[in-house]
């Protein structure tokens, strides 16, 4: 719980940011949203929410000493220029993922952050998911032995505007990227190895940039265990997200989180509640639990347990995958 007024700023207003302040405005009232940044703001939207100030410059968030913390959801590039300038001007920051698209981009922005002395976390919030975390506390405590394999399905519902996709930094760092991070968080090992098989089916666009929207990834970790990936930007059925642990003693599994857990059998018909439609509803609970271990670290001055070195760990990986899938080749990922 919030127990102390602080104010904070908003750089970017679409989809991702729109749903962090409504989160701010829902669940958190000791918190302020005092002005949110966008070139395009949706004025309905912003008049609905007790938000002080819209501006189309974020450096008048920025430079506003009253604002203790900066939310960055701009698009990707942007992250780096905007997170240099809140860490100078001394605000802590919450910055979607990734923080950059290359290594040394990502290293040149904690060691910014570090020599200002301000908190960084990153918007990595499936770690704050509780049946992740469930999951991840039965493997720690040995409840199925040795982990031998992993099988991580990841779908998303519909593919995003090709706007987005086209500054989003490509599957792998955009999408696969969270896959990447999960791996490791719960199993507390590295990937040491990454081969991508990917292709166009959904967007044809995408051939242009070098990109893909569907891939097979498979992953060795330094301990030894297996793990393979499926992503695609488009189902049509629903947002899909499964995780399977396979290991000496037993099964670990996360299924998907229906509409309601309403299933019905008959002699003549089977049938069950949808999927959610997208990464907003399945993952609802997690997002706002960030935003509190986020504000709860300001107010405690203790650093987030998600910052720039985890989602460089996960970069490095999707940048070893993206040399994998130009050269279909197994490659090594450099750290």
């Amino acid at each position: 719980m919030i127990n102390k007024d602080f104010q904070v700023g908003l750089i970017g207003a679409g989809r991702i940011g729109k749903m962090h302040a409504e989160n701010i405005a829902n669940n958190f009232p000791g918190v302020k949203l005092k002005s949110v940044a966008d070139p395009s703001i949706d004025k309905e939207w912003f008049e609905s929410l007790d938000i002080e100030n819209c501006y189309t410059n974020p450096d008048k968030i920025i430079n506003d000493d009253k604002i203790h913390a900066v939310l960055i959801t701009s698009p990707t590039p942007t992250h780096i220029n905007f997170i240099r300038k809140c860490a100078i001007n001394k605000k802590h920051i919450f910055c979607e993922k990734p923080i950059a698209l290359t290594v040394n981009e990502i290293k040149k922005v904690i060691d910014i952050v570090e020599n200002e002395n301000v908190f960084l976390q990153v918007g990595l919030n499936r770690r704050f998911d509780n049946h992740f975390q469930e999951m991840r506390k039965k493997i720690h405590d040995g409840s199925i032995g040795d982990i031998y394999t992993i099988h991580i399905t990841n779908y998303d519902s519909f593919i995003p505007k090709f706007k987005f996709l086209h500054s989003s930094g490509g599957l792998l760092l955009d999408m696969s990227i969270h896959d990447f991070d999960m791996v490791q968080y719960l199993t507390g090992s590295n990937i040491k190895e990454i081969f991508v098989n990917g292709n166009v089916f959904i967007e044809p666009k995408l051939k242009e940039m070098g990109d893909i929207d569907t891939a097979t990834i498979t992953l060795e970790l330094d301990n030894g265990i297996m793990c393979s990936i499926q992503n695609c930007r488009q189902t049509h059925y629903g947002y899909d997200q499964r995780i399977e642990i396979f290991g000496s003693d037993g099964l670990l599994l996360v299924e998907n989180d229906h509409e309601n857990l309403c299933f019905l059998i008959t002699n003549n018909d089977t049938s069950r509640a949808k999927l959610k439609n997208s990464f907003i509803e399945r993952y609802e609970k997690s997002f706002i639990a960030e935003l509190n271990h986020f504000f709860e670290c300001i107010q405690s001055d203790k650093k987030p347990i998600v910052g720039g070195s985890d989602i460089l760990s996960a970069v490095q990986v999707a940048v070893a995958g993206q040399e994998s899938l130009k050269q279909n080749l197994p490659q090594k990922v450099i750290r």
